[in-house]
């Protein structure tokens, strides 16, 4: 040992500075924030499947009997969603409900309003 006791001490000194879990630190708060990051994806995928279940003649329904529940556009409506649930035929069904999607599109560019 050719070190001084004042190096030894500088030395000791340095290495107790040193923290051997530094990149475990690191690489655990990486992961726990692509944990989180993940998270959040799948509960926003969860709010897409849910919002996009939703029958869209329903949205369209709410919307107007929300205005006001007897008018002529609450009642259509209201008759349009019935079918575009009981009908049989699975190519009306989707014609139906691909007419409210219009109607939705519509009425936010047109007017300005948004259908929850």
């Amino acid at each position: 040992m050719d070190e001084t006791p004042e190096e030894m001490d500088q030395i000791r000194r340095e290495a107790a500075k040193i923290d051997p879990y530094r990149y475990r630190k690191r690489r655990r708060g990486l992961a726990a924030l692509a944990l989180g990051a993940a998270g959040a994806g799948v509960f926003w995928l969860v709010l897409e499947a849910v919002d996009k279940r939703r029958n869209p003649c329903e949205r369209v329904r709410d919307h107007f009997c929300k205005q006001d529940a007897a008018s002529t556009a609450c009642q259509s409506y209201g008759a349009i969603t019935r079918e575009s649930v009981e009908e049989a035929s699975s190519q009306m069904r989707s014609d139906l409900r691909a007419q409210c999607v219009r109607k939705i599109e519509r009425l936010k560019a047109e007017d300005g309003v948004v259908v929850p």
